[in-house]
């Protein structure tokens, strides 16, 4: 019980609002207690809606509760999702059979996965309709929850309109209308969130991997142009070796601990051993440990933090407010969700070449003004 008070990654009942919210246009509803629903609704920052179930609803049965609040948002939303948490999923109440008309429905207690897991049952449910002849590429993996979210769609659609490719469906950060008629290509901004719809032709998380991706695009697409990307990851990729080479002629490699989804963390570690020959301490896994040249170790709750930490401390963290707290001694780079105590306005990218330039930059400056405190 303490472990489960103790998680800092959000469950599967909160990825699946996630993904409905990020789409305007529905009406998202948590079918359970009011515990469910100040949750999402304090962090997502969206208009959500709840049954607010309460014992008597238990006891006799919730559908008239249900029923009676989505049809009244079927008047004002073009479509209905309803999410199912913990309460009527432990009880057994079927509610599929009495939802009236074309509601998206799914079922997404917590206790059937973490954040990720109830994100892509949800986005499965969608009722996406991939047409060939719809020319562009859809956006994969933009969740609000992400700090990288509003970043990362604008570096995507930017680096795409470089080359001439439009975008279509964002998964998830459009509205209602614009998921149809979908691409059947897809580009994936955080593969730990492939929704599946569309092929995947590569990723954008990385120099390298984007510049893959729009070779693969240019397979399939006519007049796809990759000159200005070319020029501009040069000049990126000169920059960022030049600084990254000054730095080391002052200063040691730093020791760096990082805590997010997996792949984010991984390409941020693959991205410190290349350009500053960083020693990677540990990748703390929110999501599930997966192969990598480094260390991976799970990190969903407080107490796990805490002793990653303590085991090899770093002279910087990449991470929640959650490490900033476990570790105050070490340089600080907020990484990933939750972030308290500081203002963040900037869409900022981890994709493509604005997103390594600007995690190379944060790195380099939260190393010097972390060095320059100490050493005044």
């Amino acid at each position: 019980m303490r472990e489960c008070m103790n998680a800092l990654w959000p469950c599967a009942m909160t990825g699946a609002v996630t993904c409905f919210a990020g789409i305007g246009g529905i009406g998202t509803v948590i079918h359970g207690p009011s515990g469910c629903y100040f949750y999402p609704a304090t962090i997502l920052h969206r208009e959500l809606h709840c049954t607010f179930l309460i014992e008597e609803d238990i006891i006799f049965g919730a559908e008239e509760r249900l029923l009676d609040l989505v049809r009244s948002l079927q008047e004002r939303y073009r479509a209905v999702a309803v999410v199912n948490t913990c309460t009527p999923a432990i009880i057994g109440e079927d509610i599929r059979h009495y939802l009236p008309g074309e509601i998206i429905m799914v079922d997404s207690p917590g206790f059937l996965g973490n954040f990720e897991d109830g994100y892509l049952a949800a986005c499965r449910a969608l009722p996406v309709k991939p047409d060939p002849d719809v020319c562009g590429v859809n956006l994969d993996g933009i969740q609000l929850l992400d700090p990288f979210c509003s970043g990362n769609s604008l570096e995507a659609e930017r680096i795409l309109a470089s080359a001439g490719i439009p975008v279509a469906a964002r998964f998830c950060d459009c509205t209602f209308d614009q998921i149809n008629p979908a691409s059947c290509s897809t580009v994936q901004t955080n593969p730990d969130l492939a929704s599946g719809h569309g092929l995947a032709r590569g990723t954008f998380l990385g120099i390298d991997d984007t510049e893959k991706a729009l070779k693969c695009l240019e397979k399939h697409y006519d007049d796809v142009r990759l000159d200005a990307f070319e020029r501009e990851r040069d000049i990126a990729e000169h920059a960022i070796e030049t600084s990254c080479e000054k730095f080391l002629m002052r200063h040691d490699p730093p020791e760096v601990a990082l805590f997010s989804g997996f792949s984010y963390a991984d390409f941020a570690a693959r991205m410190l051993k290349k350009y500053l020959d960083a020693s990677i301490t540990v990748i703390g896994c929110r999501n599930g440990i997966r192969h990598s040249p480094f260390r991976v170790a799970e990190a969903c709750s407080l107490s796990a933090v805490q002793e990653l930490i303590a085991g090899d401390p770093p002279d910087l963290l990449l991470g929640s407010s959650f490490e900033r707290m476990a570790c105050p001694t070490a340089a600080f780079i907020p990484f990933t969700y939750p972030l308290r105590g500081m203002v963040r306005l900037r869409a900022r990218p981890i994709i493509g070449i604005q997103g390594l330039a600007g995690l190379m930059e944060d790195v380099l400056n939260a190393c010097l003004d972390h060095q320059h405190a100490r050493d005044p």
